[in-house]
């Protein structure tokens, strides 16, 4: 059987970690617009260790889904769900950003 307070818990997880992510990435912008490359890097890293943590507790949900073979659906984790898709799209997007300040920075 489903233990609905775990995968809330792993869900919680996930939101929190990802929109720490999320923070760092754009904190990263913002330093990398200001020139400060170095710092923009760190936060880059701040930012991936969070990422990591929020794909752990979606993990947690995946196993624990497939331990007991019934597929839960709820609200909560769609919605942790896109709070993950959407920090690494942000990465992605930030990422390019922060190499178009650069090279603008050298010409």
């Amino acid at each position: 059987m489903v233990n609905i307070e775990k995968i809330s818990e792993s869900a919680m997880k996930v939101i929190t970690y990802s929109g720490m992510a999320k923070s760092c990435y754009l904190e990263a912008l913002s330093l990398a617009k200001q020139g400060d490359f170095v710092e923009a890097e760190k936060k880059i890293e701040e930012g991936n260790k969070s990422f990591v943590e929020a794909h752990d507790g979606h993990m947690d949900v995946l196993q624990e889904e497939m331990a007991s073979l019934e597929p839960q659906i709820s609200l909560l984790m769609t919605h942790a769900e896109d709070q993950l898709m959407s920090a690494e799209t942000i990465k992605i997007v930030i990422m390019e950003l922060i190499e178009l300040y650069k090279e603008k920075k050298e010409n």
